[in-house]
């Protein structure tokens, strides 16, 4: 099993992962919840997601004004704007993607010698894309950025990991896949129809993993 593999197994198993989902007129509102623990102290973690240098390690390229009011841009990716900080132990921000805004409640917390990092993104969702994936195409994306740190943290990687050859390895799909599954879980313990959860997992790791397309 590579390094990776080993990362990624943890997140599958350790992480938490929680949704609620509220049907609307127009689109499904929901609330994606993803927690994980990370072997570094709480002052290590904190630096980890708002250092440029360091982000750009894990997650990707990220320039902008980084104070509270100002404006951030992950490049071939979302923008946005940060509402609050309380370094270190969190803050928001807007997540603008796709002619979308949704919101990022990012809280760390330290458990005995390591530290617990939840994420939060709510927001507003198209029928016509969730009745397709589901709260997955959201979730999967996160589990990528939570390996990509548990990996930056646990051997000093230099890229993010969906940039790696290991991504789309045999290993990197069977993530993909398990990552999916999860979402799926945590869609039908929030209420969603079984089939219906598992064929919207399915969709989105076949779009993870290439075969799909949005």
């Amino acid at each position: 099993m590579s390094e990776y593999a080993a990362e990624a197994d943890r997140l599958i198993t350790e992480a938490r992962r929680s949704v609620t989902i509220e049907k609307q007129d127009a689109a499904a509102a929901t609330v994606l919840t993803a927690s994980h623990l990370y072997r570094t102290d709480i002052d290590d973690l904190w630096n980890a997601i708002v250092d440029p240098q360091r982000l750009a390690r894990w997650f990707g390229p990220v320039s902008g004004d980084f104070r509270v009011g100002g404006s951030y841009a992950v490049e071939g990716n979302a923008s946005g704007t940060i509402r609050t900080c309380d370094a270190p132990t969190g803050f928001t921000a807007t997540w603008e993607f796709m002619g979308g805004t949704s919101e990022l409640t990012v809280t760390l917390a330290p458990e005995g010698d390591a530290t617990r990092l939840t994420l939060q993104h709510s927001g507003e969702v198209p029928y016509e894309f969730y009745d397709q994936f589901g709260p997955g195409a959201t979730g999967v994306g996160w589990d990528n950025a939570l390996l990509g740190l548990a990996a930056y943290l646990a051997f000093d990687t230099e890229a993010p990991v969906e940039s790696t050859e290991w991504a789309t390895s045999s290993e990197g799909l069977t993530f993909i896949r398990s990552s999916a599954t999860a979402w799926g879980d945590a869609a039908i313990a929030a209420g969603e129809p079984d089939e219906v959860a598992r064929a919207s997992a399915e969709r989105t790791a076949a779009f993870f993993s290439g075969a799909g397309q949005v």
